[in-house]
């Protein structure tokens, strides 16, 4: 810890002292009941990083109005009924020395889906991102708002909540407002940049008439929408400037992007970790309001500079604490090696919660899931085992972790001279290489532990029964089944795993055939490209990359479509190869088209378990598990869920 000169020491909000300064910020996690209603699972979401040291945990943005809901999930603010469950919240979360803030918003112009209910706005016109009219909010609708967001924070704090977060931020009604281009009204909420500022400035003099002076309200801040159309930094800086100026704010949670730029608000892997300081840096140079710093800080080294720099005051973090809710206490104990990093892939958070599905993470499986498998919940085995598990991707990696902190002695043979699989080719695509992180953690874990690993040995059956195991866990991963057309066995045709090994032999013109829409093609694309490769990309598929978290599609297409040199030709399939000319089938139309030449083609299409040493191994092991892709080839995320599971029952 005395590496940390300023991110274990407390720090107050108004009235309110931290133990420290970092805060888990505000996200939907789409964990609440579909009827609006608090539970356990979300209760105990928020408590696990309490427990796991935060100074300050920040609900999502609750609604203040029925109609001011993203999706029927949406806490109900404004109803009283709501108290006594969020009392339990802020009691679980004080048990741990930690503050807990709720965070008000209204819903405006966006939706998680197409929503039935009205979408409102200042002026009518839909939010591009998603082309839903609205509704142009009258004058009665404003001050319903008003008096729904004072019932909402009055109500958090009759649960012993310590503050509120007001949202204008990505998404909500209260950004548009200030927004000149989404604000052409005429009336006193339009027109001036004063007026434009009233409603959120009403709704905080409403707040502070109902809750009182010593209720810190904090704002969660959009700094610059990165939109052709939308206001940038130096305008977001005017309106916190204004927002201090109005004596209602205690401090300025700092924000960036909308639903139109929505990789900016929740930046995949391909933006750098702390892309967003400079937005805090330039706000503490502007007002002297307690400041929070976002975006992509995902270590607390990074975090101290950050601090120690005078760019921010708070550090505000989701997507880690998510990763890893311990990341605190573990900083704190001088524990720094075993925190597990956010990789920003959005796979597991991001990517569920936009279709309303409940949160998860791709290398935390106890996210969302705390109750079974979070914090403390890992016990020690009754019966100490010698287990073998055979393979060394991040499902044997995982299911080694878990087994040896219960107790286990592990032994982990690999057939390779690395640990880590196919994350192992993942990590080296473009803006793909934070990958590593997630075997990386594992290997350090399983070195930490104790785990005996032995390299360049291939496991067979008669290997495995010289061992004498108690237990065998089998992760042998998985390969490319074969593209089953017409000259798919001609030297110039070769599955991702080939291409990869013998990437001196891919020539100029080269073919890539698509058919699971995800890393493997994208990645390839895009590292093939920036050789100067001619590529066309056939796909069965709506789109290229149909199947990648959005955020990252967008980012793949920006970097992507200024190359002349990829063509992407959807909704097609490659019925025959012969040569260098390939058949291609319009799915829609039934048209068959030649096209060609290329030197090479490359083809993705869903793997095959190399599962024959487990069918060899039944009947001969008392205890048998198969893991990951050697069970079913499937992602990152379903490889270590499958590892936590296995290792939790040895």
């Amino acid at each position: 810890m005395s590496q940390y000169k300023y991110l274990f020491t407390p720090f107050s909000i108004g009235k309110v002292t931290l133990k420290n300064r970092i805060v888990f910020q505000p996200h939907n996690e789409a964990m609440t009941n579909e009827d609006g209603t608090p539970n356990e699972r979300h209760m105990l979401y928020y408590t696990e990083r309490a427990k796991g040291g935060v100074g300050l945990v920040i609900t999502y943005g609750i609604a203040c109005t029925p109609e001011g809901k993203m999706s029927d999930r949406y806490l109900h603010g404004w109803d009283p009924a709501i108290v006594p469950m969020l009392a339990k919240y802020a009691e679980q979360v004080h048990k741990y020395d930690c503050k807990m803030f709720g965070q008000i918003t209204h819903a405006g112009h966006t939706t998680l889906y197409k929503s039935p209910q009205i979408l409102y706005a200042p002026t009518q016109m839909p939010e591009p991102s998603s082309q839903v009219n609205t509704k142009e909010v009258e004058i009665e609708d404003i001050k319903e708002i008003i008096v729904g967001f004072a019932k909402t924070a009055y109500n958090f704090k009759k649960a012993g909540f310590d503050g509120v977060e007001i949202k204008v931020a990505h998404d909500g009604l209260l950004r548009p407002f200030v927004s000149e281009f989404f604000n052409r009204r005429k009336d006193e909420y339009g027109g001036s940049f004063e007026n434009r500022m009233r409603f959120p400035l009403e709704v905080l003099g409403a707040i502070r008439e109902a809750c009182g002076p010593d209720f810190p309200v904090g704002i969660r801040l959009c700094l610059d929408e990165f939109t052709p159309w939308g206001y940038n930094l130096d305008y977001g800086l005017k309106i916190a400037k204004t927002f201090e100026e109005s004596g209602l704010v205690a401090y300025i949670n700092t924000d960036a992007g909308t639903f139109s730029s929505f990789y900016m608000e929740i930046p995949p892997m391909a933006v750098p970790p702390g892309f967003a300081v400079y937005m805090a840096a330039a706000l503490k140079e502007t007002i002297k309001l307690p400041v929070v710093a976002f975006g992509r800080i995902n270590d607390p080294v990074q975090a101290e500079k950050i601090l120690a720099d005078g760019h921010a005051d708070l550090i505000g973090m989701a997507r880690p604490l998510i990763c890893d809710p311990e990341l605190p206490n573990k900083a704190r104990e001088g524990r720094e090696e075993e925190i597990r990093h956010c990789v920003a892939c959005n796979d597991g958070c991001i990517y569920q919660v936009m279709y309303d599905k409940p949160l998860r993470c791709i290398q935390n499986p106890a996210a969302g899931r705390e109750k079974t498998l979070g914090i403390g919940t890992l016990k020690p085995a009754e019966k100490k085992k010698k287990v073998l598990v055979v393979g060394g991707g991040v499902a044997g990696l995982k299911t080694s972790e878990i087994a040896a902190k219960r107790g286990h002695r592990i032994i982990l043979v690999e057939k390779s001279a690395e640990l880590g699989g196919q994350v192992l080719l993942a990590s080296k695509y473009p803006s793909r290489s934070e990958l590593i992180e997630v075997t990386s953690h594992l290997e350090k874990e399983i070195k930490r532990l104790g785990v005996e690993v032995r390299q360049n040995i291939e496991a067979t059956v008669d290997y495995v029964l010289a061992q004498n195991p108690d237990a065998v866990v089998v992760a042998t991963g998985s390969s490319s089944a074969k593209l089953n057309i017409n000259g798919a066995e001609q030297e110039n045709v070769m599955d991702i795993y080939t291409a990869f090994k013998h990437l001196g032999k891919i020539g100029n013109q080269v073919m890539i055939i698509d058919i699971n829409g995800h890393w493997k093609a994208a990645g390839m694309v895009e590292m093939l490209a920036s050789e100067g490769k001619h590529i066309k990309v056939v796909t069965p598929l709506d789109l290229f990359g149909a199947n990648l978290e959005p955020s990252n599609r967008v980012m793949l297409y920006q970097r992507l479509m200024p190359n002349s040199n990829v063509v992407m030709t959807p909704f097609h399939a490659v019925t025959a190869i012969k040569g260098n000319i390939a058949t291609i089938k319009n799915l829609y139309s039934g048209t068959e088209t030649e096209i060609g030449p290329y030197d090479t083609f490359i083809y993705v299409i869903h793997n095959r378990s190399h599962d024959e040493l487990y069918f060899a191994l039944k009947g001969k092991v008392s205890e048998l598990y198969r893991v990951g892709d050697c069970l079913a080839p499937r992602m990152i995320e379903q490889a270590i869920f499958d590892g936590e599971t296995v290792g939790r029952k040895l």
